[in-house]
């Protein structure tokens, strides 16, 4: 029952609120905003991708150093792969770097190449002593120790880690 004193209390009627703000669609702001979000992850996601094609020689070189690896430390075929070692530093140069630069390398250079592709020069004198007589050596490998074949393991899997390729993918490298 309504009461006719317009100051009564039961005259009173919920307040009506208005229906909330919808968050779609988004101000111009926020679309600007999430447009540069996706810039920067596609942008991050060709890096990504581009980097990862860019090394897949380095995988692909390490994964076959391990395999020569597990092959050195079984006596009958220790000759047979420590003999494929330099040869897989030459492969896995060529695929870094121009032809012209490292085709022609052997004995010293080689090896100063090497060493000057990697901050930290994995290649001591000994380990050098050792990667010559594997790879112009004709006979058995006898006089190549255990101590020495790991050393030699350890600085070629420092040096496929760690060497700097020449960074564009347009550089004149010859395959």
């Amino acid at each position: 029952m309504k009461s006719s004193d317009p100051a009564s209390l039961q005259n009173l009627n919920d307040i009506v609120l208005p229906a909330t703000v919808s968050w779609w669609p988004l101000a111009p702001g926020w679309n600007f905003l999430l447009g540069l979000l996706l810039i920067a992850l596609a942008w991050s996601m060709y890096r990504l991708l581009r980097h990862r094609i860019n090394n897949r020689y380095r995988r692909a070189a390490l994964h076959e150093l391990q395999l020569l690896s597990d092959r050195i430390r079984s006596r009958e075929e220790s000759d047979v792969s420590l003999r494929q070692i330099p040869i897989l530093l030459k492969r896995a140069a060529l695929s870094a770097y121009p032809r012209k630069q490292v085709a022609s390398l052997t004995g010293r250079d080689w090896f100063d190449f090497l060493n000057s592709t990697v901050s930290r020069p994995s290649f001591s004198e000994s380990t050098v002593g050792t990667l010559n007589e594997i790879a112009y050596s004709c006979g058995k490998l006898n006089a190549v120790d255990s101590q020495a074949r790991e050393a030699l393991l350890n600085a070629s899997r420092h040096w496929l880690k760690h060497h700097q390729p020449i960074a564009s993918a347009g550089d004149g490298r010859e395959t």
